[in-house]
């Protein structure tokens, strides 16, 4: 059995701290899903094995007894979901067996944190590529504690995607993009929101001064990269973050995913977003920084040292590694939406102002598959492609 994912321990010191310092007021310890702070979607591939997905539950205090959290799979949910928020899951079709390991996990006496269950999924030829099933698993109730249940995180919901094999594009021979109807355009220069996200692996990371690696966007106006100076090379950050209004900049706001470390030879996807009030980091779906922000524009027709690139910025910085499913938004794209979108999107969806899989080239054209024409340049190096999986 092989375990595909794990849904980690994350963001429980901000929770536990909020709960301590203000339950003399009006807050009250909870139980919630492990790692449901920013979303209730978790992601499993399904492969052509058994796949499974492992999930725990966390208390916002430590438990001063053995405490048993019966927990239930709750198809019926399913088209509950899609009615209040407008997606279009589907159940598992007839014939895929899936379960989960036991129907109780148990938080320890001194622990806050549960054993681990897991929804395990059988390998089938009747999960279809492209489509997102989804098992929604609920926290039924509680034995041994009168603890209340977060109820915003009381159901975890498992979107099942086929795992897919394509092509990410290989920059390891020097090469990169660029974007040239961007430059200038007027259509791009005051972008309310931005999504900017983009699928990536890394070979190496730079080890001379400046230590950076430019993964998409553009320097010094809004730019995902790794390594900096003062930040190390392993780590990404949002470069730039600039706000502007009626052509006066007003903020900048550069994110780094502080001891986040990323591995080498290991597919990440990566997004920043600018809603209009705050800089979001995110990384496989999950937000690993934030800021508040001035509500102003992004400008991505600036011209300076060529605009708009993947995998290279100011003259340089390369990518040593591959890129694949790079995607500029007009819209803030939520964390869910990340999640669900990581190996492929509808180049019809609304907001999409570019989509360049990379997995193929006309010439040196990479083709915006959303018909703006704002096609991707390779400026130099050679053509050459690797398989990647996804989701892994």
């Amino acid at each position: 059995m092989k375990m595909k994912h794990i849904i980690k321990l994350s963001g429980f010191c901000v929770l536990f701290l909020l709960f301590s310092c203000q339950k003399s007021a009006e807050f009250v310890d909870v139980i919630f899903f492990t790692g449901t702070e920013d979303t209730n979607i978790a992601i499993l591939a399904a492969t052509d094995a058994t796949s499974a997905i492992g999930m725990t539950v966390t208390a916002t205090d430590v438990m001063s007894s053995d405490v048993k959290i019966n927990v239930k799979i709750r198809p019926e949910l399913v088209d509950e979901l899609n009615r209040k928020t407008g997606r279009s899951f589907q159940t598992l079709p007839e014939g895929v067996n899936y379960s989960l390991s036991a129907d109780y996990l148990t938080i320890k006496d001194g622990k806050h944190l549960s054993d681990q269950i897991k929804l395990e999924i059988d390998a089938s030829p009747l999960i279809e590529g492209g489509v997102n099933y989804c098992i929604p698993v609920s926290i039924i109730d509680v034995e041994g504690s009168d603890i209340s249940i977060l109820d915003a995180s009381r159901t975890l919901y498992v979107v099942v995607q086929k795992q897919i094999t394509t092509q990410g594009f290989d920059l390891r021979k020097n090469a990169y993009f660029n974007v040239p109807s961007f430059l200038l355009n007027p259509d791009v220069m005051s972008l309310p929101q931005i999504t900017l996200e983009c699928r990536v692996l890394a070979r190496t990371f730079h080890g001379s001064n400046p230590f950076i690696s430019s993964i998409i966007g553009i320097e010094e106006k809004f730019l995902i990269r790794f390594g900096d100076v003062s930040i190390p090379r392993d780590e990404i950050m949002l470069a730039g973050g600039e706000v502007s209004a009626d052509g006066v900049v007003i903020g900048k706001y550069q994110l780094a995913a502080s001891g986040f470390k990323f591995n080498t030879n290991q597919w990440y996807h990566v997004a920043a977003v600018y809603t209009g009030k705050t800089m979001e980091l995110y990384v496989d779906g999950r937000r690993v920084a934030s800021t508040a922000a001035f509500q102003g524009e992004i400008n991505f027709g600036f011209d300076w040292m060529g605009g708009f690139h993947i995998g290279y910025s100011a003259d340089g910085r390369r990518l040593d590694g591959n890129v694949s499913e790079a995607r500029v938004w007009t819209v803030a794209r939520t964390a869910a939406q990340l999640q669900e979108n990581m190996c492929s999107v509808d180049p019809t969806t609304p907001g999409l102002l570019a989509y360049w899989k990379l997995d193929a080239l006309e010439g040196t054209q990479a083709t915006d598959l959303t018909g703006n024409g704002h096609h991707a340049i390779r400026r130099a190096g050679s053509t050459n492609w690797e398989p990647v999986k996804c989701p892994e």
